[in-house]
């Protein structure tokens, strides 16, 4: 009898269970409340711009010009709202400086491809700019380049005017990844670079500039052995492929080449790895074969597989980097290559990464079936790509199943689970099927095709791009995703914005690093391992990834499934003393930041503790940077830094921030007071200590 009582249980908790199955209530679009309905995009990026931890977004458009359509929108608190996680987002582009021109007669610069990150090391991310063109006889030389521009901590940016990027010239920039190679604390850029004349087959190699820390580069391109391969470039990433704690680099080629995976040797040379590690962009296969004429004179055209994006992530918990491998041309019937999830094989195989063509799960429509070719005797012929066979007695069905255009894709956590989902984005070729395929992990890291049963497939037709974003600081991804802007009609490069509503039913971490001295100051290549119920989950801090070096937010959300506790936090500094930082049984279901010592005060916190009425500041003593965090009724204002005697040393205008830089550059070691005088006449002062 307890036996089926105990049974009877079972059944009544899996379907518990499987009362949280996929279905519409898990995601909610609030692309009009959160004020993005009219905006539109090519490729999107999202970081955090003015320093209150809340992710803002870089809505970037290919424009060839000076129309400036990327455009920058801050992530504020919604004015109608007195709920800190409703949030809006507001075009700031006009007031940020992005498109600064060198020439200060003309309105705009051309700028297409865009990076974020904090390239001197200030605690602000900066972006740098790049101008792509596909054929260069087409391309309207006006006179820009790549340029730098610095972040004064609320969104402003100013033009570096000796950066050493334009020395470069024109060049056709398809992806700006940021590392910093030579572990020597400042970040480098790598720059994944199209075709100098595509139509003549003459390629480039990628540029990798050496960051001085202050917004100026050194092209250390020959010195480092990247000119040895010249290919067609439509994007690039870093990670360390083989945990040797160095950044390498992965190359995605558009068609003509197989791509690289740069190793770094650790004393500022990368080597190609491909032969040692098995990457591939084409694994020596071809892409959709269209098969026409007749048994007896078969014309066969298969299409070269070419790749947008390799977006690495260990998506198998087993502490190595896989790879997503986003490839276009593709198709699905036997023989024929298309979008890969890449494993890799670990310490025990020497890092071998191996191609899993099968990995996702894509269901198309039936009844596309062209016709059936009956081959009548063994047939083999050759062309430009190749010598192919089929035997007698073989079929060959036609069908629009290929020329798939995988183009983009997003590592996410939909469910806060442990086990990283994914998000592949499909347009251009096969109208009936282009969608974004929402892949939801299973336990024995197989994909599922969820879609259909959250109610999106319909919705989400010919995507473009996307992204997760955590909009609101809730600890998990919400996510961000874009209209194909080749459709011709009104909604071409929209986007949408969908709210997680199903993420909260299990626990989470997420985690913000506060770099310590000596390491980049966004931590940039750092590598993140939490563990917690037997299970490892291993993150990089990127920026720069994929197609048009697309970011996400530093903030690393971790879902934790039904766990109640992380035993500990690892995290793998990227310096060149190796140094890691453990955390023991960190707090869960919250936002927590990591420093070289250990747990600290997240910006989070901060800004709840101002909300209570007085200024907060970052980390004490201050060092290179510091951040008031204000509250609400003293962000309109002045503020004021004076000496110990009272000398009155600087001043600036509030305009509404909620975290304002301090300058303290110039400051002497020593004793300060900060004063903040608002509109309304109400004083604050807060006091901190500069070390030297």
């Amino acid at each position: 009898m307890y036996r089926f009582y105990f049974a009877v249980f079972t059944i009544l908790c899996v379907s518990a269970i499987h009362s949280f199955a996929q279905d519409k209530t898990w995601f909610k679009d609030i692309t009009e409340k959160v004020g993005l309905r009219s905006a539109r995009s090519g490729q999107i990026s999202s970081c955090d711009i003015n320093g209150d931890d809340y992710p803002d977004l870089l809505l970037q458009v290919l424009a060839y010009d000076r129309s400036m359509k990327t455009r920058l929108y801050l992530n504020r608190q919604d004015p109608q709202s007195s709920n800190p996680s409703d949030r809006i987002f507001i075009d700031f582009t006009d007031s940020s400086g992005i498109y600064a021109n060198r020439d200060k007669s003309v309105t705009g610069r051309v700028a297409d491809i865009w990076g974020i990150a904090d390239i001197n090391n200030d605690g602000y991310p900066d972006i740098v700019s790049g101008l792509f063109y596909f054929n260069v006889s087409t391309f309207n030389d006006v006179g820009d380049y790549a340029e730098v521009l610095l972040n004064d901590g609320t969104g402003r940016f100013t033009l570096v005017q000796n950066s050493g990027l334009p020395d470069l010239g024109k060049f056709p920039a398809t992806g700006i990844c940021f590392l910093d190679y030579d572990l020597d604390g400042n970040l480098d850029i790598y720059f994944g670079n199209f075709s100098a004349d595509h139509q003549s087959s003459s390629f480039l190699p990628g540029f990798l500039m050496k960051g001085n820390g202050d917004g100026t580069f050194k092209d250390m391109t020959f010195d480092a052995g990247l000119e040895e391969v010249y290919e067609p470039l439509y994007g690039a990433s870093i990670t360390d492929w083989n945990n040797d704690r160095y950044p390498d680099i992965l190359t995605s080629p558009y068609c003509r080449t197989d791509g690289t995976l740069w190793k770094n040797m650790g004393n500022g040379t990368f080597r190609n790895a491909n032969e040692e590690s098995g990457y591939t962009a084409k694994n020596n296969m071809y892409g959709n074969i269209d098969v026409g004429g007749s048994t007896s004179n078969l014309l066969v055209f298969p299409r070269e597989l070419c790749q947008w994006e390799a977006l690495p992530y260990d998506y198998d918990n087993d502490g190595d980097m896989d790879i997503a491998q986003m490839l276009i041309h593709g198709g699905l019937n036997a023989g024929e290559g298309r979008t890969t999830l890449t494993k890799n094989g670990g310490a025990a195989n020497n890092y071998r990464l191996t191609w899993q063509t099968d990995a996702f799960d894509r269901p198309l429509n039936n009844g596309q079936i062209i016709r059936t070719i009956n081959v009548t005797k063994d047939t083999t012929w050759s062309n430009q790509y190749g010598t192919f066979s089929l035997p007698k007695g073989s079929k060959i069905t036609v069908s629009n199943f290929g020329h798939l255009g995988d183009q983009a894709g997003s590592w996410i956590n939909l469910d806060n689970d442990m086990y990283v989902d994914f998000l592949l984005s499909a347009t251009g070729y096969d109208a009936t099927n282009d969608r974004c395929y929402i892949q939801h992990q299973q336990p024995d890291h197989t994909f599922k095709e969820i879609a259909g049963a959250l109610g999106l497939r319909t919705i989400l037709k010919e995507t473009h791009s996307n992204r997760p974003i955590d909009i609101d600081l809730d600890g998990d991804d919400d996510f961000i995703i874009q209209y194909s802007p080749r459709t011709a009609n009104a909604e071409s490069g929209r986007v949408w914005v969908f709210q997680n509503d199903i993420a909260q039913t299990n626990n989470h971490i997420s985690i913000r690093l506060d770099a310590p001295q000596g390491t980049n100051s966004g931590a940039i290549g750092a590598r993140v391992r939490v563990y917690a119920e037997g299970i490892c989950q291993t993150r990089d801090i990127q920026s720069g990834v994929g197609r048009w070096g697309m970011m996400s937010p530093f903030i690393l959300n971790f879902g934790l499934g039904k766990a109640a506790a992380v035993d500990s936090i690892v995290v793998e500094w990227p310096t060149k003393t190796m140094r890691s930082t453990k955390v023991i049984n960190p707090p869960i279901n919250r936002n927590i930041v990591i420093n070289g010592e250990g747990l600290a005060v997240s910006v989070r916190e901060r800004l709840e503790l101002a909300q209570k009425g007085t200024i907060q500041l970052s980390s004490l003593p201050v060092k290179d940077q510091l951040t008031a965090y204000l509250p609400e009724e003293a962000r309109i204002g002045t503020m004021e830094v004076f000496s110990f005697t009272g000398e009155l040393l600087a001043q600036q205008t509030l305009s509404g921030d909620a975290a304002v830089r301090v300058p303290v550059e110039r400051l002497a070691q020593g004793w300060y007071t900060l004063r903040v005088i608002s509109s309304s006449g109400t004083i604050m002062t807060a006091s901190f200590v500069k070390a030297q």
